[in-house]
């Protein structure tokens, strides 16, 4: 009597010549975005502080318009952009 296992699945696809290259893994994709940083306060209040948004958008005019947008919707009002910049993690 002879002892066979059976064979494996990778020895298998090894045997006909089908043995798949290990798949490299591609390099996580650097998270980019435009920080925008306005003064604002509250239409009761006149005590101003600053408000960061954070905007997927490259360009620095539209990060600044969907920030003043989002401080009004949120009911504040928009004094001044302290400052726009472009953040890569």
């Amino acid at each position: 009597m002879s002892s066979r296992q059976p064979l494996l699945e990778a020895e298998m696809l090894e045997a006909l010549g089908l043995v798949s290259k290990p798949v490299k893994e591609k390099p996580a994709r650097n998270l980019t975005y435009t920080l925008v940083e306005l003064s604002v306060r509250k239409k009761s209040d006149s005590h101003p502080y600053r408000l960061e948004c954070r905007s997927r958008s490259i360009s620095t005019v539209t990060a600044q318009i969907e920030a003043e947008k989002s401080a009004r919707e949120e009911g504040l009002e928009v004094l001044d952009v302290i400052k726009i910049c472009q953040v890569s993690d």
